[in-house]
């Protein structure tokens, strides 16, 4: 009796011992179960509260844009150039189209309001003065310059500009799934740089005829001029010839400028109301990688394999 009383007392030791040590586990295991679920629910009730304390950020939104890495593009020295170009541009359009129509009412006030046409005309001569030095500044910067030379290069039209403008047709008609990738300069902003060339030759070759002789001919129609022979036959066709390419380049210009270049910059819906690269020489990195991946991947390439230097260095 004794020895079996002795099995129990020692069976019910164990099994104390047993059921604490179980017990114990079991609190330790629901405490984490619990600490676990008390964490969650913390991270959720912060999570909701910072829905509706902080909105949402839209990727498209312009101000979050600001906020993100942004990338030089041009310049002071070129934003100076076309800033000119610009004022100079504009005032000559404001001076010389309504020349053109002096029978229109509204031109006629826009003459008036520079003085006549005397004063409308030397407004004219002084701001053409201002693009020739343009024109004359900009060829120096393209070849004096590291970064003009850069740009003068990249500008120069190649074999695959021909094959971006198919290219991207195709991606407008939906023949191509994606659009064409551009590095620097698209074969449209080549074609606005080399625009401005063209546009500076006609005028000023053509504007500089005309001042020369300002005074000395009547304003007649080429059909109209007398064809006898004189001295002053040739001159005559010849700035009869300067006025009409002059007069009709620079309303062709007015409505390139308008129709085409301020929609690419300017009135096209991802650029509205205005692209400020002009002004502060920045893009964002979406405009870098909606516009210039090819360029974009080139300074990240830059950039890796001058971080690479820096660690062979170190």
């Amino acid at each position: 009796m004794e020895e079996e009383t002795k099995i129990k007392d020692k069976i019910n030791e164990e099994v104390n011992k047993r059921l604490q040590k179980k017990l114990s586990e079991l609190e330790l295991q629901i405490r984490e179960e619990v600490s676990h679920e008390y964490e969650e629910l913390l991270e959720k009730e912060k999570n909701e509260s910072d829905i509706i304390e902080t909105p949402v950020e839209k990727k498209d939104d312009p101000k979050n844009e600001d906020k993100a890495e942004v990338f030089t593009r041009f310049g002071w020295n070129f934003r100076f150039q076309h800033i000119l170009l610009l004022s100079s541009t504009v005032m000559l359009i404001l001076t010389g189209i309504p020349l053109k129509f002096p029978k229109s009412d509204f031109f006629q006030f826009i003459i008036n309001w520079f003085g006549g046409p005397p004063g409308a005309r030397a407004v004219h001569h002084l701001f053409a003065l201002v693009m020739i030095f343009v024109g004359v500044y900009h060829l120096i910067y393209s070849f004096w310059s590291r970064a003009g030379r850069k740009d003068f290069y990249e500008l120069l039209p190649s074999l695959r500009d021909f094959s971006d403008v198919i290219n991207q047709l195709k991606y407008y008609l939906g023949i191509r799934k994606e659009k064409v990738k551009y590095g620097r300069f698209s074969y449209v902003e080549k074609f606005d740089y080399w625009a401005v060339y063209w546009g500076l030759i006609m005028m000023i070759g053509t504007g500089t005829i005309m001042w020369l002789f300002q005074g000395k001919f009547e304003p007649v129609w080429i059909g109209e001029i007398n064809l006898s022979f004189g001295p002053d036959m040739v001159t005559n066709y010849v700035h009869a010839i300067a006025r009409e390419m002059h007069s009709d380049e620079a309303l062709l210009a007015t409505l390139v400028i308008i129709g085409w270049h301020f929609y690419n910059v300017h009135l096209n819906p991802h650029k509205f109301p205005m692209s400020k690269v002009w002004l502060n020489g920045k893009v964002t990195k979406k405009e870098m990688l909606d516009e210039h991946p090819l360029e974009y991947e080139e300074i990240m390439k830059q950039r890796a394999a001058e971080k690479d230097e820096e660690n062979e260095k170190v």
